[in-house]
């Protein structure tokens, strides 16, 4: 694993710790939901429709690849479906991370530091899902407007910390 790559997988890593020992596993994993959301809404704001369905295809790709790395060593791999609920405070933690995964992709030389946030998320949310996300249903989640909140408004209530 290189640096940046390892960096990278180490910064979700801890922002999904901190997201689940705040709200619970359920809320981390809608939380890196939002944060995966994050990514592909700035793959549309910068390259559009066409972009999206590359971002969309990327995703799939990684998430056949687990399945298929989880059939070398079981039967058939667990799928499971994915929470429904929201809790602003996972979102907010790894909408953050994803953020600052975007700003170090601004200082590299190749797309790496992207493809390794999405696929570290990933990787993430199928530890937290305990399985396989239903590709279905992964793809509207991704495509799902995300909730919209103010600071005002925001159950987080000033309990934020700065990582």
């Amino acid at each position: 694993m290189s640096n940046t790559q390892e960096t990278i997988h180490r910064m979700i890593g801890a922002s999904v710790k901190t997201a689940a020992k705040l709200s619970g596993r359920e809320a981390a994993v809608t939380g890196i939901l939002s944060g995966l959301r994050h990514l592909r809404d700035v793959v549309v704001l910068q390259g559009g429709e066409d972009a999206a369905r590359t971002f969309d295809d990327q995703v799939r790709e990684h998430v056949l690849g687990r399945v298929l790395s989880t059939m070398k060593t079981t039967a058939e791999p667990i799928t499971v479906v994915l929470p429904k609920s929201a809790e602003a405070r996972a979102g907010a933690i790894m909408r953050d991370v994803s953020e600052s995964c975007l700003v170090l992709n601004t200082v590299a030389r190749d797309e790496g530091v992207f493809t390794h946030t999405m696929t570290g998320l990933l990787d993430q949310l199928i530890d937290q899902l305990g399985g396989m996300p239903y590709w279905a249903e992964l793809q509207d989640a991704l495509r799902a407007a995300e909730p919209s909140w103010t600071w005002e408004s925001s159950p987080i209530k000033g309990d934020v910390t700065l990582h």
